[in-house]
């Protein structure tokens, strides 16, 4: 606050209130006429109480120590001399705001106000003992002076006080509203995005919550396919079991023919060694033939020499020469039938020993299949074994995933619900940032 508007203020409230008969100003003018030669006394007095009380000499320097002595001076001065004016005022104002702007005491300006006022009245009494009536009013006076002295500095100081509470309040509202009303309208911006967030997630949940049931159905469908297919592999197990019996007994088959056509093929070479123990008899009925037929000719020569004696000789001759040609003959006959029966026999033999491998093979091959059946029912074992388990998982994540969709349904709620408690809060946060504006233009 200004020393003028200082001055209009104290004046008004202190001047016309203290000085009611008007008689302070001619008493004050009267009291420096008579001490004027001790003014600088009370000046000393003033600031030697002032500087003690504050500890001045700590804090200021020479110069602003001299500065404040000569403003206590002037302040007597126009106190004393020109009260009406009112100029002592605003020096009594300053004095006090430069203490408390400095962060001295107050009290030790009143202090030595009041040390300064009572050494005024040692030296009225001094100098004016013997009139007791002019002393009393004068030293009245001068109570009156120093009320007002304390008074008026008091009502500055309380001015100040006010002033700097109402500009604390004003400063603190205002920082209140800053931050609380910014605090409120980021907690609101992160609410609306929560809130748009919460929306967005609702929608998502819910779209999973579409996707968990097509699993679930999907999962419930893969199970009883793979039920199915576990029921299709046994019975692919028992086909292939089947299938390695009728394989076995095939094999047992070509075994027995094999041992059968190794029995054609012994027999066959024996019956081609017959064939040529056969070949050597003919050999020699062919040799005993030719023989047989020379002899006849012989004996058909030697009937022809003995003539008639001869003849009954002859034809017994000629009947051996024709069978023995019948011989040779049914000997050749026989050979050739031989000589077909070795060449069919060696046929014969070739052909078992070809069956024989053949049913070697087949033999082999039926043992490699019912090894690989073997092998195809452990697998197909083993694959109706995963088959189960993978229709139980199937199964467990059916009912898995249907808890899911049950608790994904809760979850939408409950974030259908955050949504809309976020929509609470964000009104609530309204309401609280018209009410804290309120509050600190209060406050202000």
């Amino acid at each position: 606050m200004k020393s003028a508007e200082t001055f209009r203020i104290v004046n008004a409230n202190n001047l016309a209130n203290l000085d009611l008969t008007d008689s302070i100003a001619p008493d004050a003018l009267e009291i420096h006429a008579m001490i004027r030669d001790s003014l600088p006394l009370v000046a000393q007095t003033f600031f030697e109480s002032y500087a003690a009380d504050a500890q001045l000499r700590r804090h200021l320097s020479e110069s602003a120590l001299r500065k404040i002595e000569a403003e206590t001076a002037r302040y007597i001065e126009q106190k004393l001399a020109n009260f009406s004016a009112g100029e002592w005022i605003a020096t009594a104002t300053d004095c006090v705001r430069h203490a408390s702007k400095h962060g001295f005491p107050v009290q030790a300006v009143l202090t030595a106000v009041s040390r300064s006022n009572e050494k005024i009245a040692e030296l009225v009494c001094d100098r004016c003992w013997d009139d007791r009536p002019r002393c009393q009013r004068l030293l009245q006076a001068i109570n009156r002076l120093s009320s007002m002295d304390i008074g008026i500095m008091s009502n500055v100081l309380a001015q100040d006080l006010a002033e700097s509470q109402r500009a604390e309040r004003q400063r603190y509202g205002s920082l209140f509203e800053q931050r609380i009303v910014g605090e409120i309208d980021g907690a609101s911006k992160l609410g609306e995005s929560l809130r748009e967030q919460a929306k967005d997630a609702s929608a998502a949940t819910r779209g999973m919550l579409g996707k968990a049931s097509e699993v679930a159905a999907a999962a419930e469908q893969s199970a009883l396919a793979m039920r199915e297919a576990a029921r299709t592999s046994a019975g692919l197990i028992r086909a292939i079991e089947d299938a390695r019996t009728e394989v076995e007994g095939a094999a047992d088959v070509a075994q027995r023919a094999a041992r059968q056509s190794g029995d054609a093929v012994t027999m066959s070479a024996t019956l081609s060694e017959h064939a040529k123990s056969i070949e050597s008899i003919l050999g020699l009925i062919r040799d005993i033939a030719g023989q047989t037929n020379l002899l006849a000719l012989n004996a058909t020569i030697e009937a022809a020499r003995a003539g008639d004696a001869g003849r009954g000789f002859a034809v017994v001759a000629q009947e051996v020469k024709s069978l023995a040609n019948q011989t040779a003959r049914a000997t050749d006959e026989i050979a050739g039938k031989i000589a077909d029966i070795q060449m069919s026999t060696r046929q014969s033999v070739e052909t078992n020993e070809r069956i024989r491998d053949t049913v070697g093979e087949v033999q082999a091959s039926a043992e490699r299949i019912r090894h690989a059946m073997d092998a195809q029912a452990q697998t197909v074992t083993m694959i109706t074994a995963a088959v189960d388990e993978t229709a139980l998982a199937a199964d467990s994540m059916s009912t898995t995933i249907s808890a899911i969709r049950q608790d994904t349904e809760v979850v939408a709620s409950e974030i259908d619900q955050l949504e809309r408690g976020f929509k609470s809060v964000e009104d609530k946060l309204a309401s609280l940032r018209h009410a804290s504006s309120d509050f600190g233009r209060q406050v202000a």
